[in-house]
């Protein structure tokens, strides 16, 4: 009897193959409320969700034969991992299907910053033909600082290989993480050398806002700023701060703290002035979460599951 998975969001069908192979019963629910869900819960051990609804205490009590909860992705802020983890709910997610596609999609949000192809492409399209004021800055020779050295930040690193720049990173979490693709870091360094910062950190408590005005004022150079970790992993009013002054020359942002308000909501209402000011700066290229949004990720997420459950 329990040897069902609940499937809340749509998976890539080679997920559900590779489970059907291993003796589960894969059901699929991808509309069904939080409370019907909850009413059906006993039945299955295992549930599979992108971000659709809550998984907080009230869902996992009533799970009661739950022995993990499979995220397909990465953030699990929507998920009570504590709680989950105390009643013995294993929280499984998927970053190694996404990494590439995430280094690949920070690769192309550097070079529109460092080559001003979001303005060059918005002028020509109002008739303007504008060369000097965008004229590159090349990546060669550059210090780019990664923040957060796990599966995301080293498939940077590596593709960073290429380019003729020198790679550090710094992660709070690890002890002997350097590599042949990235120099590991203390904090100071970090400062003292970057010209480009790249966010790879998950968000956690501890993580909010690790990027603020104290954070930004302690670089030595003006730098490039690229966020493709979570949004509130980043204090957007002191980012504008910094874009304002110069001290950050220029961002790129997949991820903004204001996703979470939903973009329905902010077509009724007035964006909040740091958000507006992204909105029609010149110095920001924003991209709607979709850093590790591919076909080949998608797949690569269904496919990495195999020896995790």
């Amino acid at each position: 009897m329990f040897d069902k998975i609940l499937f809340i969001d749509q998976s890539h069908p080679i997920l559900v193959e590779q489970l059907q192979e291993a003796g589960f019963e894969c059901h699929f629910h991808y509309k069904t409320s939080k409370q019907e869900l909850e009413a059906r819960l006993p039945n299955f051990v295992g549930v599979v969700l992108r971000s659709r609804i809550q998984i907080d205490q009230t869902f996992l009590n009533a799970g009661t034969n739950l022995k993990f909860i499979a995220r397909e992705g990465v953030g699990v802020e929507h998920i009570d991992v504590e709680y989950a983890e105390a009643k013995g709910i294993h929280v499984l997610t998927s970053p190694e299907g996404s990494q590439d596609t995430v280094g690949e999609h920070t690769i192309g949000l550097l070079l529109c910053l460092l080559n001003h192809l979001g303005r060059a492409d918005r002028q020509i399209r109002a008739g303007q033909w504008n060369r000097e004021s965008n004229r590159a800055i090349e990546l060669k020779g550059k210090t780019v600082g990664i923040i957060g050295y796990g599966n995301m930040g080293k498939s940077l690193a590596k593709k960073l290989s290429g380019f003729e720049a020198t790679v550090i990173a710094y992660d709070k979490y690890k002890i002997n993480y350097g590599d042949e693709f990235a120099r590991a870091v203390d904090k100071a360094t970090l400062f003292e050398e970057s010209d480009i910062v790249s966010l790879h950190i998950f968000y956690e408590p501890d993580n909010h806002y690790f990027v603020n005005d104290a954070f930004l004022s302690s670089f030595k150079k003006d730098i490039f700023v690229i966020n493709t970790a979570r949004g509130l992993v980043l204090n957007t009013a002191d980012l504008v701060k910094h874009l304002k002054t110069g001290k950050v020359k220029g961002a790129a942002l997949d991820v903004i703290e204001y996703e979470e308000q939903s973009f329905e909501l902010l077509k009724t209402t007035a964006p909040p002035a740091p958000f507006q000011y992204l909105l029609e700066s010149d110095q920001v290229i924003l991209s709607p979460h979709i850093a590790g949004w591919s076909f080949e990720s998608k797949k690569g997420m269904g496919a990495c599951w195999r020896k995790k459950l």
